[in-house]
């Protein structure tokens, strides 16, 4: 058969390489249209081997590797293979054969994918770099850790948490039975295709009496499929008769076949006797035991190694077999009993969820409590939960409802009982998380009340919770937060405007100073540097509406569409489990804005820090503050500095929180050009006062407006009584609270009226 096109060029290819001295004739590989190919290396021993002929590890100066062309070549790419009497006991060598050849490990990776990425030289220069570092015996670098025997084309795994069973090894070594959860697939002919198993991650004790109920098939689906509870067998090493520790040094590639292999093995790696004490312990339980059906029994040997295995901080291997096994005789064919070798899948726990999510295990997982287990809610404790850092606590006093589903995180089940779905937001949420092995207590009374009623949290929140994350966009809970003296942790608060168009992050500062009312007043003068967010956030035709859920039903929610509200909760969360890893802002609180890109694929955010705010105790208004954020301060600091022999003023733009009894001071406006100063008087002028404020107010929704006025003095002191009185005639004008606010070379001193 003559080789294809593509076949052609790459054997030109290969003949072209720098260490390949030979190329030889392509022979067919069936009727498929497959061709195999051996090709000569040169190998590059040290010049004392070179005489030899072959290094001290085996490998020749020449070596011929096979390179079977597929027919789908090259959307497929060649296996490798060595000759037949090539040592297997080198690291980094495939657990099969091809015609009984060795095949090497060349690559940490698919090879399709390095052949579609940098094309067959690529697979060359692997194959020459592999032959290389065998013959100097380097196939495992120590800087890099210990490579394990391979094991990921095997079609039986074993689900388990690797820590656990690597902190059962000691000097003593010994065994373990373990509960086991089990699903065994049969082919067409009744064969096993595969064996499927989950191990629990205790141990149990295993006599005559409590065998039957470990033991035994509890479902099958037409003959192809069966499931039950069964029994793994963990063996760990023990020590020397010097007792000293045992180590396996030597890569014994996976050749386990039988019984007789198994234990074999097992003496190689130290745990022989206590395999075989295992075993006969196993078979004197079962022996009163009658199961007709064959039940798979998971035996897995720990391996202690010289160093620490890659990507590891344990020096001690999983190596996983199943076996099946009968009661009462245990093997049926005795040291003859075929042994399927497996692979090792990790259980889901949090360690794992965070390496897969870019980070190092967490070493304490941080309690957290979400407030809000809605759409957004929910994105964020899974996106966080699915890194490792999922919360703690999840509180929402609401129930779930069919239309929840339109953009929740949770998927309801198929069928016909959609009242299932209807059960406690919370409880349902920290079901899922509990699947993600992070236990979570729900909460479902009304965080607004916890806070304000002063009975207790009910368990939401300790002295030890990281953050409290409310995602509710509830406004009245924002107050309770702000008000909440008692609350121990530090409030972020994730929410949405305008149809999902954009969105907002705030983290209160240390000491809770600025606080999450604070926060979003700094939002809201934001908008006056980012008009373009400002005009969605105001936008009242994209805002929070009644929607029809059911005749004669509503729910005040947004309509918009998952996706858009997956990409805000996406980069909310990013957002925490960067802080997670790295710390909240530890001098200031943080507000961050994000903006849907105008192709809706993407929201660009932008950050900024928020100093701790200086507060000031008012008189005539019974418990009022008056919190004056840097913006304000700043810009009464500057205009005071440009009068120092003068008193001068301006006027004050916050909002006010009747819950709190808190006055936000936000900003200020210069003084009209009319004003008028003097050493001992200040006088506001008016001249397009009115017009500026209301343009102010305006461009931010009225989210902000004018609270007052402020003036300096140049001496220290507290008002004086033509203060009070220019305060009271102000005042008489005004329904709201009226703040006056009097600066001195070092301190505030503020006037509350109407309040």
């Amino acid at each position: 058969m003559v080789p294809d096109e593509a076949i052609r060029h790459s054997l030109t290819l290969i003949a072209e390489h720098p260490q390949v001295l030979a190329v030889g004739k392509p022979k067919a590989i069936g009727e498929s249209g497959a061709m195999a190919v051996e090709v000569t290396f040169e190998v590059n021993l040290p010049n004392e081997w070179r005489r030899g002929g072959e290094s001290p590890t085996g490998v020749r100066l020449q070596e011929p590797v096979r390179f079977d062309f597929p027919s789908g070549y090259p959307m497929a790419p060649p296996e490798v293979s060595l000759r037949r009497d090539f040592t297997r006991d080198l690291p980094h060598i495939q657990p099969w054969t091809v015609d009984g050849r060795p095949v090497p490990c060349i690559y940490d990776g698919d090879l399709t994918e390095l052949l579609h990425q940098a094309g067959l030289v690529a697979i060359l220069n692997q194959a020459a770099l592999w032959l290389d570092r065998a013959a100097l015996g380097k196939l495992i670098d120590p800087e890099q850790g210990w490579e394990p025997v391979r094991r990921d084309e095997f079609v039986d795994f074993v689900i388990a948490d690797e820590e656990v069973l690597r902190n059962w090894v000691d000097k003593d070594g010994g065994f373990r039975f373990v509960p086991m959860r089990f699903v065994t697939v049969n082919s067409e002919d009744g064969s096993l295709a595969s064996v499927q198993c989950q191990l629990s991650s205790d141990s149990v004790s295993v006599n005559r009496n409590t065998i039957q109920h470990r033991v035994r098939p509890w479902g099958n689906d037409g003959q192809s499929m069966y499931w039950g509870d069964s029994l793994a067998l963990v063996v760990c090493p023990g020590k020397e008769p010097s007792g000293k520790e045992i180590v396996c040094d030597s890569y014994l590639p996976e050749t386990v076949k039988d019984l007789h292999d198994l234990k074999q093995r097992a003496g190689d790696y130290g745990c022989g006797k206590d395999l075989d004490t295992a075993l006969g312990w196993l078979k004197n339980c079962l022996s009163a035991v009658n199961v007709k059906q064959t039940i798979p029994l998971a035996v897995i040997l720990l391996a202690r190694r010289p160093i620490n295995l890659i990507g590891s901080e344990s020096p001690v291997e999983l190596c996983p077999y199943v076996v099946e096994v009968t009661a009462p005789q245990l093997f049926g064919a005795g040291p003859a009993t075929p042994v399927r070798p497996a692979a090792h899948r990790s259980s889901i726990t949090s360690g794992l969820l965070a390496r897969m999510g870019g980070g190092p295990d967490l070493v304490e997982r941080q309690d957290w409590t979400l407030v809000g287990a809605g759409s957004v809610g929910s994105k964020l404790a899974l996106h966080l939960a699915r890194a490792g850092g999922g919360p703690s606590v999840v509180v929402d006093k609401s129930s779930m409802a069919p239309h929840n589903a339109a953009r929740h995180a949770l998927i309801p089940e198929f069928g016909d009982l959609q009242m299932l779905w209807t059960i406690d937001k919370a409880c349902k949420l920290t079901n899922a998380l509990a699947g993600l092995d992070q236990t979570a207590k729900p909460v479902t009374e009304d965080a607004a009340r916890m806070l304000l009623s002063g009975g207790g949290s009910n368990g939401a929140w300790s002295r030890r919770t990281w953050a409290v994350v409310n995602t509710t966009a509830s406004l009245a809970l924002r107050e309770a937060f702000g008000v909440a003296k008692s609350m121990p942790a530090r409030v972020v608060e994730t929410l949405l405007f305008s149809a999902g168009r954009a969105g907002v992050i705030t983290v209160e500062g240390p000491d809770r100073n600025p606080n999450t009312v604070d926060l979003m007043a700094e939002v809201y003068a934001a908008m006056l540097e980012h008009p373009s967010v400002g005009s969605i956030v105001f936008d009242s035709d994209a805002s929070v509406a009644r929607r029809r859920t059911g005749q004669g039903c509503g729910s005040m929610t947004m309509t918009v569409s998952d996706g858009r509200v997956s990409l805000f909760a996406a980069g909310a969360a990013e957002y925490l489990l960067g802080n997670q890893r790295e710390g909240l802002p530890q001098a200031s609180g943080e507000i961050l804005i994000g903006r849907l890109c105008d192709d809706g694929l993407g929201v660009k955010w932008q950050s900024r820090q928020i100093e701790p705010l200086t507060e000031v105790r008012a008189v005539h208004g019974t418990g009022w503050r008056v919190r004056i954020h840097p913006r304000a301060l700043a810009r009464m600091n500057d205009e005071a500095s440009r009068w120092p022999n003068d008193e001068t003023g301006g006027v004050l733009i916050g909002r006010i929180s009747d819950v709190s009894r808190v006055i936000n001071v936000v900003d200020v406006l210069e003084a009209p050009k009319d004003s008028e100063r003097s050493p001992h008087a200040f006088l506001l002028g008016t001249k397009g006062l009115r017009r500026r404020i209301e343009e102010y107010s305006t461009a931010v929704g009225w989210s902000l407006y004018c609270l007052g006025t402020w003036h300096s003095h140049l001496e220290e002191g507290g008002p004086s009584n033509k203060d009070r009185a220019t305060a009271r005639a102000v005042a008489l004008a005004r329904l709201t609270p009226t703040v006056f606010l009097i600066k001195t070379p070092t301190s505030f001193h503020a006037l509350a009226l109407n309040a």
